[in-house]
């Protein structure tokens, strides 16, 4: 379901987010869910796909595959920034060593992502990459959603925080020591006083008032 990212107050959605995969289940997956969430993602089988369409596409976020089979997602981004090219990039690696990672961030990757890919990651990266696209190195905490998280009680506060931690109905409530249903209807309240629609909107929240930290690397 898509929503109204001003009503976030995150201002308009990506022009553009670019996803290569030479993996064709994985690259219609992410992109399928990145235009349930509002964007308008750009796919691309391959490396040199991309960077033969460079010269005309608009700036947005870049989600790319580490390895490809004719040109890694290193490689891309290398030729890329040979290009003069300053996009985010996001890797998505089923492994990659602490070293390679390490020198890539060098190069101006934004984040590195274990495959399969968690959602709420890459949500994260790409709110970062969208920032730096616009010239922000922070996203600062939205008052506005501050204030509402204000008016959440301990325990909404409590079963908010076990949401963003992915934990299920009936995990939250075992571990809070109330039943499944009384967890469904904090839930249902605490997502009403936030004015959220969906899981995805209650992340987003989230990250606009600073409960979860977007990542740097």
């Amino acid at each position: 379901m898509k929503f109204a990212w001003s009503e976030l107050g995150m201002g308009s959605p990506p022009a553009r987010v670019y996803v290569v995969d030479d993996d064709t289940d994985q690259r219609d997956g992410v992109a399928h869910w990145l235009a349930e969430a509002g964007y308008d993602p750009r796919s691309f089988s391959s490396a040199e796909e991309l960077l033969e369409s460079y010269p005309k596409l608009l700036p947005g976020p870049i989600i790319a595959d580490m390895l490809m089979p004719t040109m890694s997602g290193l490689e891309l981004q290398q030729r890329l920034l040979a290009m003069g090219c300053r996009w985010p990039v996001i890797m998505l690696t089923g492994h990659a060593s602490g070293q390679v990672v390490s020198r890539a961030m060098e190069t101006g990757i934004i984040a590195f992502l274990q495959k399969p890919v968690r959602y709420i990651e890459l949500l994260a990266a790409l709110i970062r990459g969208q920032a730096l696209l616009a010239g922000n190195t922070e996203i600062v905490p939205d008052p506005r959603i501050v204030q509402r998280l204000e008016k959440l009680t301990r325990r909404e506060r409590e079963v908010l925080d076990y949401v963003l931690q992915n934990k299920l109905n009936k995990q939250i409530g075992a571990i809070l020591g109330i039943r499944e249903t009384t967890v469904k209807g904090y839930r249902s309240v605490l997502m009403k006083k936030l004015g959220a629609h969906n899981t995805l909107e209650l992340v987003v929240f989230a990250m606009r008032a600073g409960l979860i930290v977007v990542p740097k690397s």
